[in-house]
């Protein structure tokens, strides 16, 4: 029947994520989706229960549904942002009894030999290679491919089709956009968020937010 799981968020990402898990599961029943946690829930025809082909997923509560649970409760923070992934595990984590799986989904394919933090997602047709570190809650959206060698740090968050080439370390909290590419062995800091499509050819510092082709720095 699978494992226990409640989703964090009602957003696009989180309908994502139940599809992913819903495909994942036609091969082999790994996760069963209890309901979603969010500050409120998502109404949609009335009902506060979302529905993502054929899996209908029930509003929990609020935060303190989770922050209360007496027993060991698997959770994955569905959310894209990088800075809300950090500020809702960071209070969730007040809780022992919550556990963040990795979610390795549907035709993801990872290396036998690479590590791998806490709450990580990896979503559907992701390719990580060998020697790859992954941070904590890293969200590799549909299609990332990552290769050897690269570091990823924690709450970082590579959009769709993101291309990682090798040796190339990423900082906390990024946010590297739709498409994007980055040639071998550059380095880009903490905070960094880097526009759909960009080609990064140059390292990055902390903080910079960058686009085009070559990206470069935004006023």
């Amino acid at each position: 029947m699978g494992q226990d799981l409640v989703l964090i968020g009602a957003g696009g990402c989180m309908r994502e994520i139940l599809w992913q898990i819903e495909e994942l599961n036609k091969e082999n029943s790994i996760w069963k989706v209890q309901g979603y946690v969010d500050k409120q829930p998502c109404i949609i025809n009335g009902s506060s229960q979302i529905q993502v082909g054929n899996i209908q997923c029930p509003y929990l509560g609020t935060d303190d549904y989770l922050l209360s649970r007496k027993k060991d409760t698997n959770v994955a923070i569905s959310v894209g942002e990088p800075s809300l992934r950090k500020q809702i595990a960071e209070k969730l984590k007040r809780n022992p009894n919550l556990k963040f799986p990795n979610l390795i989904l549907n035709n993801a394919k990872i290396c036998g030999d690479i590590q791998i933090g806490q709450g990580c997602i990896l979503s559907m047709d992701c390719r990580v290679s060998t020697g790859v570190v992954l941070g904590d809650f890293v969200f590799l959206n549909i299609g990332v491919l990552v290769c050897h060698d690269s570091v990823v740090g924690e709450f970082t968050t590579l959009s769709p089709d993101v291309k990682i080439a090798g040796k190339v370390t990423i900082g906390k909290k990024c946010d590297i956009g739709l498409g994007s590419r980055v040639i071998q062995g550059i380095a880009i800091g903490t905070d960094v968020v880097a526009g759909a499509g960009s080609v990064i050819v140059n390292d990055i510092a902390d903080g910079c937010r960058v686009a085009g082709v070559p990206a470069k720095p935004l006023r």
